[in-house]
């Protein structure tokens, strides 16, 4: 019994080693510097996908998406759509890329805006038209997994011009 239980033991005391103190966080937990806690997006309307991910995406941060925030976060170019990469042998489409692509600028109050990045997020998308149902499903599943990767990004970077400040 004891032989079986030391290496369980001394296993646990190496992982719990491991893990203390070496900066491990959770993957979706992100922490906003207060200046950018709060903000008011631009450049998107509040319906499209993209602008629900990122409110999502900052009250699990802490922060909140707000009309009239003294921070804004502006959307500009922003390209959300798909195109054909391959066909079927009667020419029909078979394959899509779906991609999402904007640019993107943080303003403080009474400063101009600040041109922080661009995202630029594609998946592939096969389509069969005998499951066009099933397809569409995962299409709009791709798009919304596109957003949230986006709202992700831009809250990392936020993250880190607010560790810069």
């Amino acid at each position: 019994m004891i032989k079986t239980f030391l290496p369980l033991f001394l296993l646990s005391l190496l992982i719990q080693g491991c893990s203390v103190g070496n900066g491990f966080h959770l993957r979706n937990h992100i922490s906003l510097p207060p200046s950018v806690r709060h903000l008011e997006l631009q450049g998107i309307s509040s319906e499209h996908g993209l602008a629900q991910a990122l409110a999502e995406a900052l009250e699990e941060a802490g922060g909140s998406q707000r009309e009239k925030a003294p921070t804004k976060l502006i959307i500009s170019d922003l390209q959300d759509d798909k195109r054909v990469t391959a066909f079927t042998r009667e020419r029909k489409a078979r394959e899509y890329l779906v991609y999402l692509k904007f640019n993107y600028a943080l303003q403080y109050p009474d400063k101009e805006p600040e041109t922080i990045g661009r995202i630029a997020l594609d998946r592939s998308f096969i389509y069969d038209a005998n499951y066009a149902l099933g397809k569409e499903e995962e299409l709009n599943k791709i798009r919304q997994d596109l957003q949230k990767d986006a709202a992700r990004l831009i809250l990392l970077r936020l993250q880190s011009i607010g560790k810069q400040k």
